[in-house]
């Protein structure tokens, strides 16, 4: 998916928050998640007027002033945004989770607002790849993956690369628009459309590990030179 084909908008203002002292880090993401949800889940279930469980996402976002949090919201241009759902964008933007670790520029989270006697469900095994997010990033990109992207462009450049799920499996792929003309015409030019093929190619046999119930999408930023 592309900036131009996204079709949501977002409920809140993305402010950066700073996260208190905790144990939990990016290091153990579950974790992590857990402790940056609790304070905020009281007021998520204020928010929601139907029956309980409700499933949302949400995306964290690297900024200026930190990491961010905002919910997506999709196909809300005829109808408007609703009272709760303009509720829980503003529940979620009390997140506060750390600086995200190097490289990674966004990602995107699921949560299920569970009644609060609600029993919480053990965690999915296929976190135990993603758990310590910089140790899988540096797995999944690593040296001979970064040079064989770098031999594909004569220059120094940083390369976005999405890692998420399709309904079968966990597919890691190269957004189009970081190719396209600096003119903002959506075309491609021709020196960028060979790196772009050479970068494709390369990728073509690489997988990635499932990703667990909970995490939807990774961006991810890597600076190659040849």
């Amino acid at each position: 998916m592309t900036p131009g084909d996204m079709r949501f908008v977002t409920c809140s203002v993305l402010v950066a928050l700073t996260a208190p002292a905790s144990a939990a880090d990016w290091t153990d993401l579950p974790a992590l998640i857990a402790a940056t949800e609790a304070p905020v889940l009281g007021d998520l279930r204020a928010c929601v007027k139907g029956k309980l469980p409700k499933s949302i996402g949400y995306v964290l976002a690297r900024g200026k002033r930190g990491t961010s949090a905002g919910m997506p919201l999709y196909g809300v241009g005829f109808r408007g945004i609703t009272p709760e759902q303009r509720c829980l964008g503003t529940a979620v933007a009390k997140l506060a989770f750390p600086e995200l670790p190097a490289g990674i520029e966004q990602v995107t989270l699921g949560l299920t607002i569970r009644p609060a006697t609600a029993p919480t469900p053990p965690p999915d095994p296929a976190w135990g790849a993603w758990k310590d997010l910089a140790s899988a990033l540096t797995t999944l990109i690593d040296g001979p993956r970064r040079a064989t992207l770098a031999a594909c462009d004569g220059k120094a450049r940083t390369v976005r690369i999405v890692v998420d799920r399709t309904t079968r499996a966990t597919r890691i792929w190269l957004p189009a628009w970081q190719f396209h003309s600096p003119k903002g015409d959506g075309t491609t030019p021709p020196a960028e459309q060979r790196v772009k093929a050479c970068m494709t190619k390369a990728m073509r046999t690489w997988t990635a590990p499932a990703l667990p119930a909970g995490l939807g999408e990774l961006q991810i930023s890597i600076a190659v030179k040849r």
